[in-house]
């Protein structure tokens, strides 16, 4: 069905938006523009909208009530049309459980004012919800012969270990984004390679700033193997070039929040960038994912009938 795999790709557009308005929502500190209330803003359901925190903290939410209801749309559409494909119906009703649990984890992390842990989790369901939305495509378009087959078990395995590197850096770096200090120099923290660990504003630095060097490495190694195997996996090596640019991309502006004092649009570009290269580590794992195989057979299977019968 053409509908259904266009409201995925929009509603993967529409979550990259949202993790980007959420990157806003922390670099403008306007977690609580709406108070603590939730689903209302400031007691209010259409708010007066009257300062800076409260249009960027509600548009968040209005973004996020869009989102939601492009999953659902997908989970009733799943529903009519994949009820017999497992592998297309059963992550689309995944994404759309998980959608409503980021929701009332939104409203905890309002209620308990932004606690860092808490948010942490937020931001690791955003990305499994991007995850989720990237593996629903691959398989209706495989499903629809869009996609061309480029199984290798072991780099989809490989890719997703380098994919949960990726976002355990992404985790490190929220929980930096609860300490609102003035970041310290970069790329040395107070003129050392390894500063006064007691401190703890350079201690969430340092373990921030040497998992990116980790992740740096098994980034590179692992993209460029896959570029140079591009004659057999050429849409994978095209997401590897994406995510090793990304990454290049991602470092600078990580150097770019210290020297600009944490302005609001590169810490947002931070954030975003970090998501685009977790979807393009994402989207290899699942075209190199022998499912798509599987789908792909299932496919050929049902369509046999009719070709022999011309």
């Amino acid at each position: 069905m053409i509908g259904f795999r266009r409201l995925s790709i929009a509603s993967l557009f529409a979550t990259l938006i949202l993790v980007a308005i959420g990157g806003l929502v922390r670099a403008t500190q306007s977690g609580l523009g709406c108070g603590d209330d939730w689903p209302h803003c400031n007691g209010r359901l259409a708010p007066a909208l009257e300062t800076r925190a409260e249009i960027i903290e509600f548009s968040h939410r209005f973004v996020a009530m869009i989102v939601g209801f492009m999953v659902l749309g997908l989970a009733i559409l799943a529903w009519r049309h994949y009820r017999d494909n497992p592998r297309i119906l059963r992550p689309t009703l995944g994404a759309l459980a998980l959608v409503i649990f980021q929701a009332l984890l939104g409203a905890l992390v309002v209620i308990q004012e932004l606690k860092a842990e808490t948010v942490v989790v937020h931001l690791v369901g955003s990305m499994s919800v991007l995850a989720l939305l990237i593996y629903i495509i691959g398989n209706v378009s495989a499903d629809q012969g869009k996609l061309r087959v480029e199984a290798d078990a072991a780099l989809s395995k490989q890719s997703v270990v380098v994919a949960l590197s990726v976002l355990a850096l992404l985790m490190a770096g929220s929980y930096v984004g609860s300490y609102p200090d003035r970041p310290p120099a970069w790329p040395l923290i107070n003129g050392q390679l390894v500063p006064d660990l007691s401190n703890v504003v350079f201690l969430v630095h340092f373990v921030h700033r040497a998992l990116a060097v980790v992740v740096a490495v098994l980034l590179s190694v692992f993209c460029l193997r896959v570029i140079r195997q591009k004659e057999n996996h050429p849409m994978a090596a095209r997401f590897a070039h994406a995510a090793i640019g990304l990454f290049v991309l991602e470092t600078l502006v990580g150097a770019a929040n210290v020297w600009t004092d944490l302005n609001p649009v590169i810490v947002t570009m931070h954030l975003f960038f970090g998501g685009l290269i977790w979807s393009s580590l994402i989207a290899l794992a699942v075209v190199t994912g022998p499912a798509l195989e599987r789908v792909a057979a299932r496919r050929t299977l049902l369509t046999s009938p009719a070709l022999e019968g011309r």
